[in-house]
């Protein structure tokens, strides 16, 4: 027990290499002004890696099931490190798919697995109602990582371009001591037979058997999207506002500290206001910090960014947990993985209008639709998701 315990802060650890991202807080002004991409093609880009993640992102949590959890966070290290050096030595657009095709298998991989690994954990030690205090430490310290991590974005990149990538690289190779001292724990173990019967047993249960999974999924992607939309902006955004570049770095980590905070605080506001009323407040937030961003041109208005960072780190693990409660440990990573899947098809089939639009209209325009979205989609998904659960108990 004693060594499964260790799990729970291995996997922090793990969390923490994962999204010490270094590179994201300047990829899209060294793609823009290095390498000469529009920001069509960088939406264009990140939705294609959305394909790429959503293509390879049910089969990654169904192997994980099969193969253990273990075992697919070892391969998940070994295709971010490839992924990075790519992208690192890439020079076009091409080049550089290659290395988001390997970012993309390597999120797959891991995505749904560390939690999936994180909640068998505290359920063998017999702390399942800890899950969602050690769920919200974890992304917190991988958004305080990857805050920190952008910090140094800005001194590396002046010193050579390429150099964020390599740096982010190496960190994998620590990821990758971490994977080799986890522990597999007990679980039960997913039905034998052939593999598509599985498949559609797994999303027969996630998309027509258990109408809350079914509705939490949709929520987190509606929320997802909302807080997504503004990471790709933010940078040129504020440098159009007139804020030097230097201060993109630490306009970044601030982001992901004001993340970690919700994402720290997100159990106890659970507790204390109940779930649902959570998930409203954490809609209006996004929606207020989107709305903000929209039509304030002053010097400081990113700061509005923050109200969508902190909506975004509490809605997370309150919508984990429910989901984690409601899925059978045999296809645990699997349907989990669903959350992800739906949510890159998403931005798949919206980056490039996004891209397009900001190119055409600018950012602000943007930021003003996606405000409205989120208020209306938002408010209503989470209304569904209370009335499924009511609905459960009557």
């Amino acid at each position: 027990m004693r060594s499964l315990a260790l799990n729970l802060r291995l996997l922090c650890g793990f969390r923490a290499i994962q999204m010490s991202m270094i590179p994201i807080a300047i990829v899209p002004l060294y793609w823009r002004e290095d390498l000469g991409l529009s920001m069509a093609q960088i939406f264009s880009l990140q939705a294609l890696f959305g394909l790429f993640a959503a293509s390879f992102e049910f089969p990654g949590g169904y192997l994980a099931d099969r193969i253990g959890y273990r075992s697919a966070l070892a391969c998940s290290t070994v295709f971010s490190a490839a992924g990075w050096v790519t992208l690192g030595f890439s020079v076009d657009f091409g080049s550089l798919l290659v290395g988001e095709l390997f970012l993309a298998i390597s999120l797959a991989l891991s995505s749904g697995t560390d939690s999936a690994l994180l909640y068998e954990s505290c359920v063998e030690l017999g702390q399942e109602t800890e899950f969602g205090r050690w769920f919200g430490l974890s992304r917190s310290i991988g958004a305080v990582a990857e805050g920190s991590a952008a910090l140094f974005a800005g001194l590396l990149y002046t010193i050579w371009g390429p150099l964020p990538f390599f740096v982010q690289a190496g960190l994998w190779a620590v990821n990758a001591v971490i994977v080799l001292a986890l522990l597999e724990p007990a679980r039960h173990p997913p039905n034998s037979g052939p593999a598509w019967q599985q498949v559609k047993g797994i999303l027969a249960f996630a998309l027509v058997e258990n109408p809350r999974l079914r509705a939490s999924i949709v929520v987190v992607t509606i929320l997802g999207l909302s807080t997504f939309t503004p990471v790709w902006m933010v940078a040129v955004y504020s440098e159009k506002a007139g804020v030097d570049p230097t201060w993109i770095g630490p306009i970044w980590a601030a982001a992901n500290y004001t993340v970690a905070l919700g994402l720290w605080a997100s159990a106890g506001v659970a507790r204390r206001v109940g779930p649902f009323p959570a998930l409203f407040a954490c809609t209006g937030l996004i929606t207020l910090g989107l709305a903000g961003m929209g039509v304030t041109h002053a010097l400081w208005g990113f700061a509005f960014y923050f109200a969508v960072c902190l909506g975004r780190g509490v809605n997370g693990p309150i919508l984990n947990h429910m989901q984690q409660r409601l899925i059978p440990s045999k296809d645990r990573a699997s349907l989990l993985s669903l959350n992800s899947l739906a949510f890159r098809l998403g931005f798949f089939l919206l980056g490039p209008f996004l891209g397009l639009g900001v190119d055409r209209f600018g950012e602000h325009p943007v930021l003003l639709a996606a405000a409205l979205v989120c208020s209306l989609a938002g408010a209503a998904t989470v209304f569904w998701l209370q009335q499924s659960f009511q609905d459960a108990r009557s």
